[in-house]
Parts: C-alpha cells; structure tokens; sequence
C-alpha cells in the first residue's frame, strides 16, 4: 500500500508512523546515524546571518570606545558578548537530523540543534541583554539606538521561548521512493518519494490538513567515504536511480526537479475532525489528483 487511508485524525496519523517506523527498523541493511546541517547550498549560511546581525555593535563598540569612560566601554563589551550568544541561538543554529535507512524505508526526524539547557539560559540572557541595554541608552542616549535597537526586541523575544523544540519526522516506504540526487561536494543526498502528511491546521485543532503527498528528503553525511556507502546501497542494493549533481545549489532549487517527480501525481485536501468518522464510513470520494508539471505549466 502506497499510502495510509485518506480520512484519518493526526493522532491516528501518529500512531500509524510509529508502525511504519517499528517495520522500518527491522528492515535489512539497517543503517542508522545523525548529522548538523542545513537545507541550504552554504553550508555555514545561518552562522554568516548569525555574525551579520551583530556585527552594528561591534562597530558601536569600536567608535564609542573612550578610555575617559571606561564604564560605557564596559557595559558595550558586555552587551556585544551577550547579544553575540543570542544572535548565534536565534539565527545561527543548525538543525539536527536522526536518520534510520533501511530496505524498508527511511525515517527523518528533524529538530533544531537547540540542548535542553539552552531555553532558561536565553531567557536569563534576554533579561541581562534588555537591562544592559536601558543602562546603555540612558548612559550614552538615543544615538546608541541605531546599533542596539534591535537587539533589544530581540532580547524580549528570548524571554518568550517555548521549553522544547518541536520535532518533524518524516516516514518514506521503500515503495515510494522514486529517484535520488547527490551533489559531492556538498555531502548530501536528496531522495525524492511519495508520503503521508497530516496535521492540524488550525491550533484549535477543529481542521485536518490531509495529503497524499511527494516530496523529497536530504540525507547529509560526514564524509565522502559516507556518501560512498550509502549511494552504493541506494543504487546497487535498493536499484534506486542516483543522479550526480555538479552545482549544490541546484539540488535546493525547486525549479530544477526530475522528471518523474513533476509526473507523480499526488492529492490533498482540509476537512473538520468530526467529519472524520462519517467520510470514512460513507466511503467519501478521494480529491482529485494533481501533478507538479500541471502546476508549473500555469505559472
């Protein structure tokens, strides 16, 4: 069966992928690993944004620097250290990825590379960063604004944090897998496939957003002689199609897309939680399907 039924509830959706899961890991040639990365061509792009929003209050403190008032100097120097950690944790984070392949499948979950501790250290550093902030304004006045400003709002944001990141995961059949592409360079596969996808769209949680859907996952690894070993097992144990890519970017570009992705078809549509029982008892008609070529063509 390609995909779960269509008229299910997300809690069934839930337990459905914890079967597929279970399957998946008592699959053969069970590969299983984790990796920090992001789905982008640079590598170190989130780290670049990180040091890019910062960097007014190094220049601040650089131009205000004055060693008749070394308590301004002070308070700027801490507040650059202290709003270099936030802008590191609010832009420059990877995000981490626990992989399961085997001949059954592959699993994806995906989260933020955030640890536990982190949450009640932000939001103890927002407050230090959003005092030492005021002191600063009242200390040296508005002209400081122009490179602190923002990072005052940023360091209210911190005191707002949610206790845990939430984590995606993905489930993707064996059966549905269609194609693959690699670029060398960059470390990464993406495997293109058919999956479920099933959600709330509402946070009253009244609506369902349900898909039988395609997309296509990146599998990063840590070294050439990883990318290798599982290039090899997807082509030659998994006879899955692998195609090398020279440009990383062109592997992130949703204009660029195989052939036989633009021509799986796939359905989706919204429908209330309490309607759930009666279309799958009144055998309800499946959305019609559609295709990314038909899409593409009417941009």
């Amino acid at each position: 069966m390609a995909y779960l039924p269509f008229y299910i509830t997300p809690e069934e959706f839930s337990a459905y992928q914890e079967e597929q899961e279970q399957e998946i890991l008592k699959g053969m040639n069970l590969t299983t690993w984790h990796k920090h990365d992001i789905e982008e061509p640079f590598r170190y792009l989130y780290l670049s944004i990180a040091i890019a929003a910062v960097s007014p209050l190094f220049f601040l403190t650089y131009f205000l620097h004055d060693n008749s008032d070394m308590i301004l100097t002070y308070i700027l120097s801490g507040l650059t250290i202290i709003m270099s950690g936030v802008s590191y944790l609010t832009f420059g984070l990877d995000n981490r990825y626990d992989y399961t392949l085997s001949d059954r499948g592959l699993v994806i979950k995906k989260r933020r590379n955030l640890p536990n501790w982190v949450n009640s250290a932000t939001q103890v550093m927002g407050w230090i960063g959003a005092i030492v902030c005021i002191l600063m304004v009242a200390f040296a006045g508005p002209v400081v604004l122009v490179g602190a400003g923002g990072f005052i709002l940023v360091s209210f944001r911190m005191l707002k944090r949610q206790p845990n990141e939430e984590t995606e995961v993905l489930v993707a059949l064996r059966e549905n897998w269609l194609c693959c592409e690699y670029c060398k360079n960059r470390k990464v596969i993406e495997l293109y496939h058919k999956h479920d996808d099933c959600s709330y769209q509402d946070t009253a949680k009244t609506t369902v957003t349900r898909y039988h859907s395609i997309g296509s996952s990146y599998l990063f690894v840590s070294s050439p002689k990883q990318l290798e070993e599982t290039l090899n097992m997807l082509n030659q144990e998994f006879e899955l199609d692998c195609k090398e890519v020279q440009k990383a970017k062109d592997l992130f570009d949703f204009s660029k897309l195989p052939e036989i992705y633009k021509t799986t078809p796939f359905r989706g549509t919204h429908y209330p939680l309490e309607a759930v029982g009666t279309l799958r008892t009144s055998n309800a008609p499946l959305p019609d399907l559609e295709y990314i070529s038909s899409i593409l063509a009417k941009e």
